[in-house]
């Protein structure tokens, strides 16, 4: 917390250097800039209507006066909050914001703006006077950036650059403390907060205003085997992952020979029925369609993607005749839409239902729902049976003035909602659209609670529901009015691009569609989740081992020992023919070739097998007098043909004989 700065410390109001804020220095900054915004476009004028400037150039000056303009009036508008700043400003209540997702980063934002000197306007920023109320700002969140789920799908089918889909926080809340860690516990009757850091190590954070929106997590299913076998879809690293693993499954299917291996690694199952899961199936059958073409035909043909829903209908957020357009658009794109279904098992990769129905997959997808996130529980705060905070429309914590909660972990009361007379009022539904709105009231508030003005409440009826169901598909369904196809995903698209934070996010997310569009997206898997194992050291050798020269037995000592591939060959053998050993005629090595033949042909001379009696299994071997020139043997063109001696050698030998054979001259 600054102090205010002394007599001695306080800048000249006659001072007319402009980054003083004063009146003279803002009086000069609207003469100069007015004064030439108000003769600019009148000379302009003159030269065009004299004929010295042409239509066009008439036309791009007066363009350029009009983003001269609009510069004009923003830094006015800056400089007239600096000139009311108080003396005082550094006095105030410190602001500590639990969460910094969606509603935590808008909200953080908003509270920002209303900083003294802070830029108002914008979109996220929302109306109103700024007050010196507000001393700090600290955020708290595990991921030192934004992630805008709405588009995660998108990101996964690769549409959208991952990265793009990030708002890093410290660079948008450049006047906010924003700390990555885990808040664990809060103690809101001494109006402190423990802080858990990835060192392990704790921070403990008084306030003197509390912002509680912390957002969700994904929902636990108890089922057996499904932790193990399900792919998350919440974060940036999920979408990528659930990517690379939907090509792999493509690349492994077309390349395996087992067919009931095949159907295995195409079938792809989702579980849930909602917009979450519903976005997530659209954009990856999209994906696999598209990445079939340039697999073997059979792979396209036998892609198999499932929905499964334990309720009576996909799609609750829209009207009933809008979810049984699209479930039969789904059928007819070939997705198996099973509802009413409810998991029993999903061990060994095998999904079994209720009734007894199961079914291989190697691809399970969890994206059935949320929950609130497990954090409020260790608070002193009020729940409802859900888990979510009690608040009012004002979004104060409900006997907790100085807290304040919203997003989708407060139960904020929708008073466009008749309440029914048998049980608690309607809350909003958990969406972008009443997260954004929520928490800029959210900022206004918390400014007018520290100075003291009234409060409003929190008004916002359903403008409608969205959703993008692949490449130029989507639902959308507004107020009255319900349509699929084109138009819906043109609206889906345009109204998360405008609900996305930050400009420069919004134009790389444009720019990402418009090169998709264009040259198509890029379906390549470049970190795979399995590669091809690594042959194990103990597996059976592919090529002939060599053999140890006391496995064959004594050698002349005129051989010259056992000789490399490449060497010079041992000096002649005279006298007779030296008897090498006796061995089984029918050991073998992994290839199926004798063992005397490796044997020999290691050892640089190559015996030709004595017959044994009769009844024997075994054999003598001798070697073959030196002076007996050896021929290696011509491969064949074709498997178990004879080799041509005048045509071309081809590169492999014939495999209808052994592979060292034997010819003489």
């Amino acid at each position: 917390m600054t102090s205010a700065p002394g007599p001695s410390e306080q800048p000249d109001q006659h001072d007319p250097d402009p980054s003083t804020g004063g009146r003279w220095s803002t009086a000069d900054f609207v003469v100069g800039r007015g004064t030439l915004l108000v003769v600019g476009p009148v000379v302009v004028g003159l030269l065009w209507a004299f004929g010295a400037l042409p239509a066009w150039g008439a036309a791009g000056l007066g363009g350029f006066f009009c983003v001269v303009a609009l510069v004009f009036m923003a830094r006015l508008r800056r400089a007239g909050a600096l000139d009311g700043t108080d003396a005082g400003e550094g006095e105030g209540a410190r602001v500590l914001v639990v969460g910094g997702g969606y509603a935590g980063l808008v909200a953080a934002r908003a509270l920002q703006a209303r900083l003294p000197g802070g830029a108002r306007g914008g979109r996220h920023l929302g109306p109103g006077a700024a007050t010196t109320g507000i001393a700090g700002i600290t955020v708290v969140d595990p991921q030192a950036h934004m992630t805008y789920q709405p588009f995660l799908p998108e990101a996964a089918a690769g549409a959208i650059e991952p990265r793009h889909l990030t708002v890093p926080l410290r660079r948008v809340l450049r006047r906010c403390d924003v700390i990555t860690g885990s808040v664990a516990a809060v103690d809101d009757a001494s109006r402190r907060a423990v802080v858990s850091l990835p060192d392990g190590g704790t921070r403990e954070l008084t306030y003197d205003v509390l912002v509680v929106a912390p957002g969700t997590t994904p929902r636990r299913l108890p089922i057996p085997g499904l932790d193990e076998r399900a792919l998350p879809f919440r974060s940036v690293t999920d979408a990528l992952a659930l990517r690379e693993h939907v090509l792999s499954r493509l690349d492994a299917a077309a390349s395996t020979v087992d067919p009931a291996e095949r159907r295995r690694l195409l079938t792809f199952t989702v579980i849930g029925g909602g917009f979450a899961g519903l976005e997530v199936l659209g954009e990856l059958e999209d994906m696999t369609r598209r990445a079939a073409r340039h697999q073997p035909g059979y792979v396209a043909e036998e892609i198999h993607w499932v929905v499964l829903e334990a309720a009576g209908r996909i799609m609750p957020e829209v009207s009933p005749a809008l979810a049984a357009r699209v479930h039969a658009q789904l059928l007819r794109r070939g997705v198996e839409v099973r509802v009413g279904a409810k998991i029993t098992s999903a061990e060994g990769g095998t999904v079994v239902l209720a009734g007894g129905t199961s079914f291989a997959t190697d691809t399970v997808v969890a994206a059935a729902g949320s929950v609130p996130n497990p954090l409020l529980e260790r608070t002193d705060l009020p729940l409802d049976p859900r888990g979510r905070v009690r608040c009012s429309t004002t979004l104060q914590v409900r006997d907790r003035a100085h807290v304040f909660t919203a997003g989708d972990c407060a139960a904020v009361p929708d008073v466009t909602v008749p309440t029914p007379r048998d049980g608690d009022p309607v809350t909003t539904a958990p969406t972008a659209q009443h997260a954004v709105r929520q928490a800029r009231l959210l900022a206004r508030n918390v400014d007018a609670f520290l100075a003291g003005r009234l409060l409003k409440g929190y008004r916002h009826a359903n403008a409608g529901a969205v959703a993008g169901l692949g490449r130029r598909r989507g639902a959308a369904q507004i107020g009255r009015l319900r349509f699929t196809g084109w138009a819906a995903f043109l609206l889906h698209r345009a109204y998360h691009l405008w609900a996305m934070p930050t400009a420069d996010r919004t134009v790389r997310i444009a720019l990402d569609w418009l090169v998709s569009g264009l040259m198509g997206r890029d379906l390549v898997a470049v970190g795979r989740r399995d590669a091809a194992p690594v042959p194990d050291a103990d597996a059976p050798p592919t090529v002939a081992p060599r053999v140890d020269e006391s496995e064959i037995g004594e050698r002349t000592p005129n051989t010259g020992g056992t000789p490399t591939w490449g060497a010079e060959p041992p000096a002649p053998a005279t006298g007779p023919l030296p008897v090498v050993s006796a061995r089984p005629a029918s050991a073998t090595d992994s290839q199926g070739l004798p063992a005397w033949q490796i044997a020999a042909a290691q050892s640089g001379s190559f015996p030709v097998p004595d017959p044994a009696p009769a009844g024997s299994a075994e054999m003598t071997i001798r070697e073959p007098h030196p002076s007996l020139p050896f021929r290696e043997p011509t491969p064949s063109l074709s498997f178990g043909e004879p080799a041509r001696e005048d045509g071309p050698r081809a590169p492999y030998p014939s495999t209808s004989r052994p592979r060292h054979s034997l010819r003489d001259s």
